[in-house]
């Protein structure tokens, strides 16, 4: 490490370059956390009164961590307090001195990627920019969400350049990807490899060091499009490897695929990838269109666009032929779940919407329960009304499992559900519970 490279990241210790993060949903709240852990002093910015206000009350949204938090959410908690302002007025951080702006802002409109929340936040970067005292360092500006890596070069580079600052001068570019989790040990933002790639050889170097603070390991780039197109890459690999596990589910019903892709995965190279009810999530039903944005028109990546048309209409597939005759004769119907991944408030693309516009054809009555949610919440987001777990389950002919709550693996399920009860297990929780004998239990991909 250099000495310039040293004194930069003392003058971040101390205080005297301060982080910005724009945009403080699940990306940017978890970024303000464990930056402030670490002791750097942190501003965040929000449309959102709601999320600036948990924020300045020590709430942190998916993290569900209160600080100082146990050691087993985020091992790397301190009980010193945490320097953080977080204002709904963008122009608050030109009084923070900050030297490194974070880019956490949505880069999504529905089932497409979108640079418009980029396009808006860029013009208010630059000008706190240019409002704030000069440093001897180029401020940084640090693009954490997943975008088209063309953007950079389409978007990013030539506002700055309207704005008046030279690159390399006065601002730093550079892209640090989140993929990682948001809570834990495993996977969390400390422990996964965090990738930093920047526009030029001493952006990255100090990417690298700023993000050394709060990453036991930092992978650097060839440069700031690379960075962003391995977040692309992998999460559209994922997309892939869990389209192509339902598409073996469907076309080869008579073989248990669960078993045999887990079977599969016990070589050293194969992942192991269960059938499901759909894909679901903030990134990976998104994965694909990003490659494809980066081809450009008239440009095709032939297997990438394959696995879209295959997920579209997915569960209704899945439904017409390994589900209908399952659940015939089933009028009411327990749906648990709402979020797409367990112990989170994460709605986003679940597949649980498929599932209850499906099963809701037919004339059947279709409840949703989940417990981060509240009854408004559901009727809501969703449009069904709510059921009491456990209490319900017994009123209903079907029970489909979405998302493995942990309420829904820690109760004895088999005690309250009808005697004459279909179950369908989206990934297998409930699979060695001894049911009722006339309980008729499904595993999706299972056979």
């Amino acid at each position: 490490m250099t000495r310039e490279t040293r004194e930069f990241l003392a003058a971040v210790r101390s205080g005297e370059i301060g982080a910005g993060v724009w945009g403080c949903g699940h990306i940017g709240a978890s970024a303000l956390f464990h930056l402030a852990v670490a002791g750097v002093r942190c501003a965040g910015y929000d449309l959102s009164s709601e999320r600036v206000g948990a924020v300045e009350q020590g709430r942190f949204l998916s993290t569900e961590v209160m600080h100082p938090a146990p050691r087993a959410a985020t091992p790397d908690t301190t009980t010193a307090p945490l320097h953080i302002r977080a204002s709904t007025n963008w122009r608050d951080m030109s009084e923070q001195n900050i030297g490194l702006h974070l880019i956490c802002v949505p880069t999504d409109h529905g089932h497409d990627p979108s640079s418009a929340a980029l396009e808006d936040v860029l013009p208010r970067i630059c000008r706190v920019i240019r409002e704030s005292t000069p440093s001897r360092w180029p401020r940084l500006v640090i693009i954490e969400s997943t975008i088209v890596p063309a953007w950079i070069d389409e978007i990013v580079l030539p506002e700055v350049a309207r704005q008046g600052l030279e690159v390399g001068r006065d601002v730093h570019v550079g892209a640090a990807p989140r993929r990682d989790w948001f809570s834990g040990e495993d996977h969390s933002l400390r422990t996964l490899p965090r990738v930093v790639g920047g526009t030029a050889p001493e952006a990255t170097t100090l990417l690298a060091a700023f993000y050394s603070l709060i990453c036991n390991t930092v992978k650097p780039a060839r440069d700031a499009r690379h960075a962003a197109l391995t977040k692309v890459v992998e999460n559209a690999l994922r997309y892939h490897g869990i389209s192509f596990a339902n598409a073996l589910a469907i076309g080869l019903p008579q073989y248990d695929m669960a078993q045999v892709l887990e079977l599969a995965a016990t070589k050293w190279n194969i992942p192991y990838y269960h059938p499901s009810l759909g894909i679901g999530g903030h990134c990976i039903p998104l994965a694909p269109q990003y490659p494809i944005a980066e081809a450009g028109a008239g440009e095709t990546v032939e297997l990438v666009q394959q696995a879209v048309d295959f997920n579209a209409g997915y569960f209704e597939r899945l439904y017409a032929t390994a589900l209908r005759r399952l659940l015939e004769g089933c009028r009411r119907v327990a749906v648990l779940g709402l979020a797409y991944t367990p112990d989170a408030r994460m709605e986003k693309l679940s597949p649980a919407y498929s599932v209850l516009r499906t099963l809701g054809h037919d004339g059947r009555t279709v409840h949703l329960h989940d417990p981060y949610y509240t009854p408004e919440e559901i009727r809501a987001l969703a449009g069904v009304e709510t059921l009491r777990f456990p209490d319900d389950l017994a009123g209903y002919d079907a029970v489909v499992l979405v998302t493995a709550h942990t309420p829904y693996v820690q109760d004895e399920i088999e005690r309250h559900v009808a005697p004459h009860a279909v179950i369908v297990d989206n990934f297998g929780t409930w699979r060695d519970r001894d049911f009722p004998p006339g309980v008729r239990y499904h595993e999706i991909g299972a056979g």
